[in-house]
């Protein structure tokens, strides 16, 4: 039992060990590390009402990631980059830099990426150097834009099973959230039926003197029991 229990400790350490791994990859040459300090906090930034309901109504077949492409290419690659890296040859000037859309794109919903295509950046907290598309791509475009940019990352993230919404509040952050919880609680259990387990492999001798720690009985019983068990 203690050996199941101590396998199963080492695989939960080791899958935490990777999942933070993966999450921290600063240093490590990944994309990644093109990522200022202040991005998370713009990713977080509040979606002005009229957006924060949207979705994205046009599915993500291959004509319209054709199109998506196209528009990307036409409009975004100068400065995040053929493969949505953040390293399109205008993004050297830039401050901020432009984000690594493939990987961010799969943590943020679509009303958020379609308010920021549509806004731009020259509003605080972004202060950035993207252009406001709103006028010059029509919705149904900037929706493609979007199927094409989630795209780049692939399933990176579980983009399939969670639809790119692992933004907090999605239904993919509440996926992992559950999944995380639900590790932690048969840890939890693990552990505490671990200490069970223990507790019945002590000899009443053990039990004895750890009642007597305890205060549970005083000196006077507790030699008299001793005896008692040392008799049997």
């Amino acid at each position: 039992m203690m050996v199941k229990i101590r396998v199963t400790w080492f695989l939960f350490l080791a899958a935490m060990i990777s999942l933070l791994a993966a999450c921290d990859s600063a240093g490590d040459g990944s994309p990644m590390d093109g990522m200022d300090s202040g991005m998370m906090e713009r990713h977080m930034a509040p979606i002005p009402p009229e957006y924060a309901d949207l979705t994205n109504p046009i599915s993500a077949d291959a004509a319209s990631l054709a199109r998506g492409q196209a528009l990307y290419e036409a409009n975004c690659a100068t400065c995040h980059g053929d493969d949505g890296e953040g390293d399109g040859p205008a993004a050297g000037g830039l401050e901020p830099p432009p984000a690594p859309i493939a990987h961010t794109a799969q943590m943020l919903s679509d009303a958020y990426l379609f308010y920021r295509i549509s806004e731009g950046g020259s509003i605080a907290p972004f202060n950035s150097a993207m252009p406001a598309f709103e006028g010059n791509l029509d919705e149904q475009e900037r929706w493609e834009v979007i199927n094409y940019v989630r795209s780049l990352g692939g399933d990176m993230m579980g983009n399939d099973m969670m639809g790119g919404n692992m933004i907090m509040g999605g239904p993919g952050f509440l996926l992992f959230a559950g999944i995380i919880a639900a590790v932690v609680l048969v840890v939890i259990w693990l552990v505490r039926r671990t200490s069970g387990h223990n507790q019945a492999a002590e000899s009443p001798l053990e039990i004895l003197k750890r009642r007597y720690a305890r205060g549970e009985i005083d000196a006077e019983h507790y030699e008299a029991m001793k005896r008692e068990l040392e008799e049997e």
